[in-house]
């Protein structure tokens, strides 16, 4: 019951983050090609889609190592489950490519805070969310591929 209730959370709020990244993307590029200062309002947008991807980890930690009926089993048989596509994708190629984004995503809003130029906040900003929306969208398990689940789990 509780792996099924994190599941679907862990489903659901990846779709906050992507949509946080996208605004926070557009909004950043703008800044960096119009060269707008850096305001509040960025600062709060970077706030809401780090946190709500902290969370996202959470979440799939949690089923990753306390969970998930898949990976221990995987973990127990590592060599055997990266010849097998799901279970290699679930077992590793997923964590690592979300942790890789979200390290992205964290080192790019730490450097923000520390340069003075608002263009250079929001090129440095934009660069790291290409990063870190990239690695989502490569480790997000799409419909139609060999490992792909529904992209929006129901009750």
């Amino acid at each position: 019951m509780l792996y099924s209730v994190v599941l679907l959370l862990h489903s659901w709020l990846r779709w906050a983050v992507v949509v946080l990244g996208v605004l926070a993307l557009v909004r950043a590029l703008m800044g960096w090609a119009r060269a707008r200062d850096w305001t509040p309002g960025d600062r709060r947008l970077q706030v809401f889609f780090v946190s709500a991807f902290d969370i996202q980890m959470l979440l799939g930690m949690t089923l990753y190592f306390a969970l998930s009926p898949v990976t221990p089993r995987s973990l127990d048989a590592l060599r055997m489950s990266m010849s097998i596509g799901h279970l290699r994708f679930f077992s590793l190629e997923h964590p690592l490519l979300m942790l890789l984004a979200l390290t992205a995503a964290h080192a790019t809003s730490a450097m923000t805070r520390r340069e003075a130029p608002a263009q250079s906040k929001h090129r440095t900003w934009a660069v790291g969310l290409l990063l870190a929306i990239l690695f989502v969208a490569l480790a997000i398990p799409w419909p139609g591929l060999p490992h792909g689940r529904p992209l929006l789990r129901d009750f």
